[in-house]
């Protein structure tokens, strides 16, 4: 009978794993996975911080917009007319100029900015007369003061028929209405529309050559 050599018994064995080597493994894979939940909380924790600051800034503007920063209606007066060129002597054709000095009060803690203002003036109900102020800008809780040249046509004048009237009691009733359009900006970035109409009464004395305005010569707030 042949004998078997003994390289013929040995059998290859498997290889050998450590159970210190699984928990090497495991270990590494929960360190990742804290890791990960760490900078997770910590990228909601930013993203809450930030939200929150957003939200308290814009309640704190609004808050101001509405308590400190409120605007606040300017005010607009026409303060005197004065005759410039011209005559409302009886016959005249030439059309006559008026000068109105008219100031605008800001109240409010921001500048208030303003375009061209046009005027209308009337006598009896017609219109006669136009002009125009230039654009400005009154600044926080200051006074501005701006004129307006008006331009009476005499011949619109001459053909209304209260002319004689007038011209016998020695004064001329006129009416004159004026819109500025402007705006003011809260805290510099929102910007509130801002309308003031004056509507104001004019007395021409014939025998003085004084001009007088009524006391109602105050702009009203149109926001």
């Amino acid at each position: 009978m042949a004998q078997q050599s003994p390289d013929q018994h040995i059998k290859p064995l498997a290889p050998f794993i450590s159970s210190t080597h699984f928990n090497t493994l495991e270990d590494q894979d929960h360190i990742f996975v804290q890791r990960k939940n760490i900078r997770l909380r910590k990228f909601i924790l930013c993203c809450g911080c930030a939200t929150a600051i957003v939200v308290l800034l814009v309640v704190i503007v609004l808050v101001l917009s509405f308590t400190v920063y409120n605007v606040k209606d300017p005010e607009v007066r026409m303060n005197g007319v004065t005759l410039i060129n011209g005559t409302f002597a009886s016959g005249s054709t030439d059309n006559v100029t008026l000068l109105a000095d008219i100031s605008v009060k800001n109240p409010n803690a921001f500048t208030f900015r303003f375009g061209n203002a046009s005027t209308d003036v009337y006598y009896n109900g017609e219109g006669i007369g136009e002009g125009e102020s230039p654009s400005g800008k009154a600044k926080a809780r200051r006074t501005i003061r701006v004129n307006t040249t008006m331009e009476i046509m005499s011949k619109k004048l001459l053909a209304n028929p209260f002319l004689d009237t007038d011209l016998k009691d020695r004064a001329l009733n006129f009416s004159s209405y004026t819109r500025i359009h402007g705006k003011v900006k809260i805290l510099y970035i929102f910007p509130r529309k801002v309308a003031v109409e004056i509507n104001c009464t004019i007395t021409y004395n014939i025998t003085t050559g004084l001009i007088t305005n009524g006391d109602n010569c105050i702009g009203n707030v149109d926001l």
